[in-house]
Parts: structure tokens; C-alpha cells; sequence
């Protein structure tokens, strides 16, 4: 990791160090753990990392070199329990299988830990601002070069902020092994380590990442193959300029928080539009959640931002979460991928214009849900990746994380909660993330949008729910 180009948010590494997993529970007689990638974590192979990074305001007791020991020495006791997050990706040639192995006795065995300082950078200023600092931000998460493999899975940064005020810790996490909730997991039980000691816990039980029997399909093997040849034909190279990320850094970023009564008036909007358009007698409409309401509020945005209209097709994508929903249903500890790509589409944007556009976009959000729920397994094939990346972008939004995702409870490693939390790692003109927000019932809305399209895509938003 280099220096950031500007002085003022300029980032100096102090020590790069290797954090092992502590009495690595799990390791076979070779000080070795071996995972083969699953058929869900295939697609992400060829994917940059995720990249989170938490904001925190220290206290005048809390010293740098005192938080760092902390993390470290959680970190090495959760992953004892979470031993992939410490191995790396490696290809093997003669079965065409990718493998997630951690070896005790490798000389880079763990996980990179970087220790750096910005005297700059003034955590309130980053923590409140709506417009993100895009430079100061990926200048506070770790690099994790993915490439090639193999490739390491987890890095961690932590950086002292404006001379002691505030530390940054950063995340880079590789997609191929681990979807959002697990990786929010993770996060939870490396925070109670160092909040409360143990990253098991009553409420947080031990994760378990073994893929032979977890997703059971009759096609597994060659599933994942046949992904992987489709979305990483050069293995070990990882190929991705097939798919062009270079034009994620020329994105505007903002961050909005809608708090319980914004949700609510945004969906009381559109379950009043679904009544005042039922015919007399007809069954009520189903109520909205609160994914739905706002996916189809970001979509409209999208639309009317990019100035979209009759005769363009426009599509909403977005991830579900498969454990609860197959047969047997995954255990919420499971660490990997378990989701599935969802799809809403409206053959004419025209229709998500005017005063019953939310409305017809969250009917399509609901359409694609319930396809979902009637057949889990359904688009997780080449077939259906393919043509899905077939799809138009400039017409395309998607929707990624959560607002069940409690992003604030989850990172709190005993020196507070943090008080800001960014997905750096956002790569699409119209991309919103959702978690849950610093206030019970508030959801944090951060968007990703063309810059001569950020005021009309703001302007939407905050109409719509207030």
C-alpha cells in the first residue's frame, strides 16, 4: 500500500504485520485446513474484494498502539473459529477446482495487518460529510491483490486518525469465500472478542464452512467448473478485464440515513398507491417491506436521474439470501456464499415515471422475490450468469447488502460504536447499499451515481420518503 496522493489525507504504513488464527481448532495433523469452493462461490473468483471501512472517535484514554494489540489479539482468537479467512485461494490444474487453504507452516501464514497513521485526515469530518471522500476512504482499507492465484482471502488496516482522535479499521475480504452475512458475522464475532473476550457466544454461535454437504445439488462439481471456466477462463489469471472496474472511481458517493418514520411514510406511499388502485373487493394488496419499498425508491431514482424513459428496458438486480429458504435450510453460521442473483425488470422505464412508477417498481421487486422463493436454485447456473452479464449497465441498478445488516451493533470492539460505515468497494453507477443505521429503526442509504446525475437521484429519494 502506497501513500495517498493528497497531503492532507495522506496515509503513512507504520509496521505490516501477519496475524495467525490462535490454537487453530479444526487443522488437521499437517497444520492445514482445506476448503473447496462451492458452485455459489464460484462467480466471485473473478470479482474485486469487498472493502468496508469503520470510522471510529477515540477517547482520550484509548491509545493507538493499545486498540491495535486489541484488534490483533481478537482477530488471532476469531480466527481460530473462522480458519479460511486466513488461508488463500489456490487453483488446482489438474481437476480445474479452486481450493481455500490455510498451512500453519507457510512463512506468510495469516492474515496482512497494516498499522498506518494520517495526521490529515479528521474523523468527524469524514464520519458526518454526505459526499464521501473517495480518496481518504480507499486510502484507509488494506490492498488485497486477487488478481492471480493464489490469492490471499482477508487483510485488515488500521489507521490512526488526526493526531489520536479517531482510528479507521479497513476490511478487504475476497467475495469467492464469503457472501455479505457472513462476512457481517464475521465482523460481530471479532468485535465480541475484543468487547467481551470470546467470538462464540449465547447469541453468536461458532460458524462451520464446510461445502460438501451444506448446498447439497446433484450437479455441484461440475457446476462450479463449468462457472468458473465462464467467468475465469485464465486461471490462475484471474481475468478481469473482461469486466471493466476502472470507471467505479469516477462515481460521486453519498450517504443518506432515513430514519423510522421516513421508512414508513415511503412505505405508506406506495401501499396507498396499491389500494387506491384495487378494484372493489378484490383481495388486499400485500404491504411492502422495507427492502422493497426502498430497492424500488433507488430504481426510480435511478430512472428519472439518468433521464430514462419510454422505450428503454431497465432492470433492478439484487442478492437473496438462500439459507432459510432451502431444503434442508443452511445453518446462519454457515461461511461462504448462499445467495442467489434476483431480478426485476420493466420492459419500458416509462412506467416507473410519474406518481405510480414506485409503485410498479416495488411490483416487480415483490415478482422477482417470489421467483426466488419458488425455486432457490434457480439462476445460480452459467446459463443464467451469462446472460444476466448480457444485461444493458447504463440501464441496470442494483441493490446490494441489507437493512437487517445492523452494521453499527456489529463492529463495536469495545471502544464504542463506530461512528461511520462505508462499503468502499462500490463499483456501479447506481449501486445502493443498505444496513441498518446508528439509530433503532434508521437505515443508512449510500448510492453510487454519475456525478451530473447525483442531485436529481438525491432529490427523488428524499421526496419520496419525507
Amino acid at each position: 500500500m502506497g501513500e495517498a496522493s493528497s497531503d492532507v489525507t495522506a496515509v503513512r504504513v507504520l509496521a505490516v504485520s501477519r496475524v495467525a488464527p490462535r490454537a487453530a481448532a479444526g487443522e488437521d495433523a499437517g497444520g492445514r485446513v482445506k476448503v473447496k469452493l462451492s458452485f455459489m462461490d464460484s462467480f466471485w473468483v473473478m470479482l474485486p474484494p469487498i472493502q468496508r471501512v469503520f470510522l471510529y472517535e477515540l477517547r482520550q484514554e484509548d491509545e493507538f498502539p493499545a486498540v491495535v494489540e486489541r484488534l490483533k489479539r481478537a482477530l488471532a482468537d476469531t480466527l481460530a473459529h473462522y480458519i479460511p479467512l486466513a488461508g488463500k485461494l489456490e487453483h488446482e490444474a489438474d481437476t480445474g477446482d479452486v481450493w481455500v487453504n490455510y498451512y500453519s507452516s507457510d512463512a506468510d501464514a495469516g492474515v496482512a495487518f497494516v498499522e498506518a497513521e494520517s495526521d490529515g485526515m479528521d474523523v468527524r469530518r469524514l464520519a458526518t460529510d454526505e459526499s464521501h471522500d473517495v480518496p481518504a476512504f480507499q486510502s484507509l482499507v488494506p490492498e488485497l491483490d486477487a488478481s492471480a492465484l493464489p490469492a490471499p482471502v482477508l487483510s485488515v488496516q488500521a489507521t490512526r486518525l488526526g493526531a489520536g482522535t479517531g482510528v479507521a479499521v479497513g476490511i478487504s475480504v475476497h467475495h469467492a469465500l464469503a457472501d455479505g452475512k457472513a462476512v457481517w458475522r464475521f465482523m460481530e464475532a471479532w468485535a465480541s472478542a475484543s468487547r467481551e473476550g470470546s467470538p462464540v457466544t449465547a447469541a453468536l454461535g461458532a460458524p462451520h464452512y464446510s461445502r460438501e454437504d451444506a448446498i447439497p445439488h446433484p450437479e455441484a462439481d461440475e457446476l462450479a467448473r463449468g462457472l468458473l471456466k465462464a467467468v475465469a477462463p485464465n486461471l490462475p489469471v484471474v481475468n478481469s478485464a473482461k469486466y471493466d472496474f476502472s470507471q467505479r472511481f469516477l462515481r460521486e458517493r453519498r450517504t443518506f440515513f432515513l430514519d423510522a418514520d421516513d421508512i414508513k411514510s415511503l412505505k405508506q406511499r406506495i401501499d396507498g398507491l396499491a389500494m387506491s388502485g384495487a378494484e372493489a373487493g378484490a383481495p388486499k394488496p400485500k404491504p411492502v417491506s422495507t427492502f422493497v419499498a426502498l430497492a424500488a425508491l433507488g430504481w426510480t431514482a435511478f430512472v428519472r436521474s439518468k433521464g430514462l424513459g419510454a422505450g428503454d428496458d431497465t432492470y433492478l438486480a439484487f442478492l437473496a439470501d438462500l439459507r432459510a429458504r432451502l431444503d434442508p435450510p443452511v445453518a446462519d453460521g454457515y461461511l461462504g456464499n448462499c445467495v442467489r442473483a434476483c431480478m426485476a425488470s420493466c420492459p419500458d422505464a416509462a412506467e416507473l415515471l410519474g406518481e405510480g412508477g414506485i409503485l410498479r417498481a416495488a411490483r416487480a421487486v415483490q415478482a422477482a422475490v417470489k421467483a426466488m422463493e419458488a425455486a432457490p436454485l434457480a439462476g445460480t447456473d452459467k446459463g443464467a450468469i451469462n446472460a444476466m452479464m448480457r444485461l444493458p449497465f447504463n440501464r441496470l441498478a442494483n441493490v446490494a447488502a441489507s437493512p437487517r445488516f445492523k452494521a453499527y451493533e456489529a463492529s463495536d470492539f469495545g471502544f464504542g460504536k463506530p461512528a461511520r460505515v462505508e462499503l468502499v468497494s462500490m463499483n456501479h453507477d447506481g449501486e445502493m447499499v443498505l444496513v441498518g443505521g446508528r439509530r433503532d429503526g434508521e437505515v443508512q442509504v449510500s448510492v453510487s451515481v454519475d456525478p451530473a446525475h447525483m442531485d436529481a437521484f438525491k432529490a427523488w429519494v428524499l421526496g419520496c420518503s419525507r
